[in-house]
């Protein structure tokens, strides 16, 4: 009787941990932690993973950045967010020797970016620009921008 138990739970976890590893296959690669995991499961957050800003959804990246990026994450919010506001962030790696266009303008304090769950570094301090509605900061290559319902001007 016993082994048969020990047989069953065994089954049981082994099962268990088999979906678990099949969901979090499926999840994007801009997805990382058990928070963002969890968001991206219950539908708060919509987290798609792009080769390069050109087969990134229009809109979902600042236009410049469409010949510049790689190693492209979106994090837009989810149906279970509630109405689509408009918030959006977006990380990547820029092309060795790019920067932001000149018409980009100084943002004195930038805000926070909606949050969208995830890991980002702390860019305060950081010099943030204004490039065609998207709060702009570059840090060692790697760009972070995001806009929301009301970019700042």
């Amino acid at each position: 009787m016993r082994r048969t138990v020990t047989g069953v739970l065994a089954g049981v976890a082994a099962v268990g941990a088999s979906a678990t590893a099949g969901v979090l296959v499926a999840l994007p690669a801009g997805v990382h932690g058990p928070g963002a995991a969890l968001a991206e499961l219950q539908g708060h957050t919509e987290t798609s993973s792009h080769a390069d800003a050109a087969r990134a959804p229009e809109g979902a990246v600042p236009y410049w950045t469409r010949a510049l990026g790689s190693d492209v994450t979106v994090v837009r919010p989810g149906e279970a967010y509630g109405e689509d506001d408009g918030s959006v962030r977006v990380d990547m790696e820029l092309a060795a020797g790019s920067s932001t266009p000149s018409w980009c303008t100084p943002v004195p304090a930038p805000g926070m970016p909606w949050d969208g769950g995830g890991p980002w570094p702390d860019l305060t301090g950081e010099p943030a620009l204004l490039c065609e509605g998207w709060t702009t900061v570059v840090v060692d290559g790697h760009l972070y921008a995001w806009a929301g319902p009301a970019p700042q001007a």
